[in-house]
């Protein structure tokens, strides 16, 4: 087993994982910071592949409206959107904290578009009252990532990549080291540290239709959970409507410029599914879904996303027809103070025009984009998909980053607390660098107060059970994706359940896909019976978590949304591994 010994160790190099290991080298100079990868940087992690049409980072700045006062009104949107149940102290903390990220950005060559007079653009994004939305297009993400490897390149840090952290070492309720492989040799690492930082984003790998690069199978929740943290809000994650197999999120402006929403047969199949007062409204709907593009229980626009669930259920592909209007389209439906709010137009914008024409005035940047993908919105639809897109909860921490472990410490979307059912759009990467940097400042500081403390790894004890890591992903990601994503009723997940239960009872063993393969599918497994377990307990309706008594489009009867569900449901693992959780009431705003 290789060893490798450092100060502070930051596990992922995503947006979040990146600002972290800066931030801590930033703290403390004379401290060595390790950097470790599951992929190479830049080939892996969200940040730095993600894209959507406009993609968005919410910040505050001293110009944003209304000026009096203005985190207040940001922070008060993230707990009011997220539904009550996430932590207003750390809404508070990314509020306020959110124009210094900006500018930190802009420092080390992040190209926001800035207005005339050189303030920084702001549009308006999923969910807001005023326009908060920083961005540089279609790439937003990118560029972030893309500067953030520049400073890690050009630092001390140091950089171990291909490595996949699947454990922790724990003493005395303190990380002491971490259990890592080579995902490419299978060589076994210890990796040691004064403290670490968890920043291994979300699980997209549990569910069919994501858009989360491959890698993302939940290691930082489950290894965090096995190491005593505790998770919340787990069966909370955004799902939206996106490229079938690009990373690309097909938002704002694709659905404002009124696209035919059709399958491969040229139909306009949303009549099939909706009730009589949805057809009623139907352009209305489709453009309100620019500015609500991850589904959500509080929004009407959710039929849509519906609609082409089901479709695609039955076998059939969907596509944005840019080409042509749909047979639903009217200039006098297009609701007019959304219009002006959201793109600075009117209804002009939709006399005599085309869905591409239109997506070309209101957003060049990203039909330039699809076509240098070779994708020609004005000649061909747009193939798309209802696909997993964040996960709202993770691993459980303060407003200093830090778990309930000892020098565990936690950023980005592996962290949980910050964000509710939903959350503002752009708070995401917004959250990478807010919490980055403090994840990653605490940590050093900490570090520097502590001895190096010597441990050594037990063997892994992997007993060789009844079904191969191979087949259980399938099961996992199988049940997964048909009780647990867009429509959840409850027989099924109890019977969801008891299929991980049953994968759980029979035990994995190694196949050909070798050792990193069986560890990745431990924690999907782990994570599998997390999620199910929290979709089962809430019984209710609440953002992405739709719970249904009944469903078989146009009748879509939900569980409606309960008061005294304004709680979250936090987990741990118990002393013999079994599973406990407790409703807890959140941190209120104060006076609440």
């Amino acid at each position: 087993m290789k060893r490798i010994c450092a100060d502070v160790v930051v596990i992922g190099a995503g947006g979040a994982g990146m600002r972290a290991a800066l931030s801590a080298k930033e703290a403390t100079p004379e401290l060595n910071v390790l950097l470790v990868s599951k992929k190479p940087i830049g080939k892996g992690g969200t940040t730095a592949l993600a894209c959507s049409d406009r993609m968005a980072f919410h910040a505050t700045l001293p110009y944003t409206l209304p000026v009096q006062d203005n985190w207040k009104h940001h922070a008060l949107d993230i707990y009011k959107i997220g539904g009550e149940v996430s932590d207003y102290n750390l809404a508070e903390i990314l509020a306020k904290e959110s124009h210094e990220a900006v500018e930190y950005l802009l420092r080390i060559g992040v190209p926001f578009v800035k207005t005339k007079d050189g303030t920084v653009d702001q549009f308006l994004t999923d969910g807001s009252i005023y326009p908060r939305a920083c961005y540089v297009g279609p790439q937003t993400a990118i560029e972030i990532a893309k500067a953030l490897q520049r400073q890690i390149r050009s630092s001390q840090i140091q950089i171990v990549e291909n490595v996949m952290v699947y454990d922790f070492i724990v003493k005395n309720e303190r990380v002491l080291g971490a259990k890592a492989i080579d995902v490419l040799t299978n060589e076994l690492y210890l990796i040691q540290a004064r403290s670490f930082v968890l920043a291994t984003g979300g699980a997209g790998a549990l569910y069919s239709q994501n858009v989360f690069p491959n890698e993302m199978t939940g290691d930082g929740y489950a290894a965090a959970l096995r190491a005593g943290a505790q998770l919340v809000n787990m069966e909370f994650m955004q799902i939206g409507i996106c490229h079938a197999h690009l990373l690309f999120a097909s938002s704002g402006s694709m659905f404002r410029s009124l696209p035919k929403i059709i399958d491969e047969t040229g139909k306009e199949f949303l009549f099939s599914y909706l009730s009589d007062y949805d057809k009623k409204q139907l352009a209305e709907l489709e453009f309100k879904k620019g500015a609500h593009w991850p589904v959500s229980y509080e929004s009407p626009t959710k039929v849509i996303d519906l609609a082409v669930d089901v479709h695609i259920k039955k076998g059939h592909k969907v596509y944005l027809d840019f080409t042509e209007n749909p047979a639903y389209f009217s200039v006098d439906s297009i609701p007019q103070e959304i219009l002006r709010w959201s793109e600075k137009a009117d209804r002009n914008l939709f006399i005599d025009t085309k869905p591409y024409e239109r997506l070309i005035k209101i957003n060049a940047d990203v039909f330039e984009w699809l076509k240098q993908r070779h994708i020609d919105l004005s000649k061909e639809p747009l193939q798309v998909q209802n696909s997993l897109q964040h996960f709202q909860g993770g691993v459980k921490i303060d407003g200093d980053a830090r778990t309930n472990i000892k020098g565990l410490y936690v950023a980005g979307e592996c962290a949980g607390g910050q964000h509710g059912a939903n959350r503002p759009g752009g708070n995401s990467l917004l959250d990478t660098q807010v919490f980055g940097k403090i994840a990653g400042q605490n940590a050093a500081l900490e570090a520097r107060q502590l001895d190096m403390i010597h441990v050594e790894s037990d063997p892994e004890d992997i007993k060789d059970g009844n079904i191969s890591s191979s087949e259980a992903r399938r099961l996992i990601v199988e049940t997964l994706s048909e009780s647990a994503f867009l429509v959840r009723e409850e027989q099924k997940i109890a019977q969801a359940l008891s299929v991980i239960q049953s994968i759980e009872n029979q035990g994995l063993s190694i196949d050909e896909k070798g050792l990193t393969h069986f560890f990745e599918t431990r924690n999907m497994l782990l994570m599998a019976k997390v999620i199910l377990t929290a979709t089962l307990l809430r019984d209710e309706s609440r953002g992405p978590h739709m719970r249904f008594s009944h469903f078989d489009p146009p009748v879509m009867s939900f569980l409606p949304k309960k008061d005294d569900w304004n709680r979250y449901i936090v987990f741990w693992l118990d002393e013999n591994s079994k599973l406990r959780y407790e409703i807890r009431t959140p941190i209120r705003p104060r006076g609440e």
